[in-house]
Parts: C-alpha cells; sequence; structure tokens
C-alpha cells in the first residue's frame, strides 16, 4: 500500500505571514497609546486649567 503525505506549506511562508501579523498588530496598538497619551495631556491641562482659576477666584 502507498501512502501519500500532503504537501504543506513551506515554514518560511508560515513564518513571513506571522511576522506581518505582529507588525500590523504593534502598528495598531503603537497608534492607541499615541492617541490614549494625547487625551490624557488634553485631560490633565483642563485640569490644572479648572485649578488655575479655582485660585485665581480665591484670590
Amino acid at each position: 500500500m502507498l501512502v501519500r503525505r500532503r504537501r504543506s506549506r513551506p515554514t518560511t511562508t508560515r513564518r513571513g505571514s506571522v511576522f506581518v501579523e505582529y507588525i500590523l498588530l504593534v502598528t495598531i496598538v503603537g497608534i492607541g497609546v499615541v492617541v490614549g497619551l494625547a487625551l490624557v495631556r488634553v485631560a490633565l491641562v483642563n485640569e490644572l486649567q479648572d485649578l488655575a482659576d479655582a485660585i485665581d477666584a480665591i484670590v
């Protein structure tokens, strides 16, 4: 009886596709971090402005 083996894809193709997926994931996470930090900066500046206005109202 002759047994035929299925040919699988070369491992380089699999490694390449996994590498592309990691690059895409790192890009999306990086953009999210940059946007998140920008929003935190805006919120912090607004809070400090409110604090400055409150101190100015006292004096």
